[in-house]
């Protein structure tokens, strides 16, 4: 009988014992938001695109006049101002803006998303985007110039992004298409 009580007494002062608080680990949402939080402040402003990397791909058509690999001084220049992300894209930074190329100004458009390397190992590029025009609904007829920054693979393909501390550089890696690299300066 005494070792049943002090078998009971050990449980329920075991139990008693006090455990150190847990503190719940962020959620992946939140780290993503993290991220995207570091890298979106420096995006808005105006920016010359240059020392833009070509690299003719062979499973994708070759825009007219570019050869085979070319190193573009200066493309063109993008203003971009932090706007409302698209429903689908609710709580990731998004920007719309101008793109100017060869005398003319297309609107144009990309949300940011967090890279999952970044989020969960701290490794790669901080974010990903795909460049869009924006224009407004309705009938719209395509210039050459227009299409041209299609086929190269400037609008409509996605990059990353990586924004170096303290610098007034961004730097995008081409996915797709025939750019490999840009560097925007402002």
């Amino acid at each position: 009988m005494k070792y049943l009580f002090c078998l009971l007494a050990v449980v329920l002062l075991a139990q008693c014992a006090k455990t150190p608080p847990v503190t719940p680990s962020p959620t992946y949402s939140e780290r993503e938001a993290a991220v995207l939080q570091t890298v979106a402040p420096l995006v808005a402003g105006q920016w010359r695109l240059t020392d833009v990397h070509y690299s003719r791909r062979p499973l994708f058509d070759a825009p007219v006049g570019w050869p085979r690999d070319t190193i573009v001084a200066q493309l063109a220049t993008l203003m971009l101002t932090p706007t409302v992300p698209r429903f689908s894209q609710t709580g990731h930074p998004a920007f719309e803006g101008e793109l100017s190329y060869a005398g003319k100004t297309y609107p144009v458009y990309f949300a940011l998303w967090a890279n999952p390397d970044q989020v969960n190992r701290q490794q790669g590029p901080p974010a990903y985007f795909t460049l869009e025009y924006h224009f407004p609904v309705g009938t719209h007829q395509t210039a050459v110039e227009e299409q041209f920054l299609q086929d190269v693979g400037l609008v409509g393909c996605q990059f990353t992004l990586e924004a170096p501390a303290g610098s007034a550089t961004l730097h995008w890696q081409g996915l797709d298409r025939h750019l490999q690299s840009l560097t925007l300066r402002q």
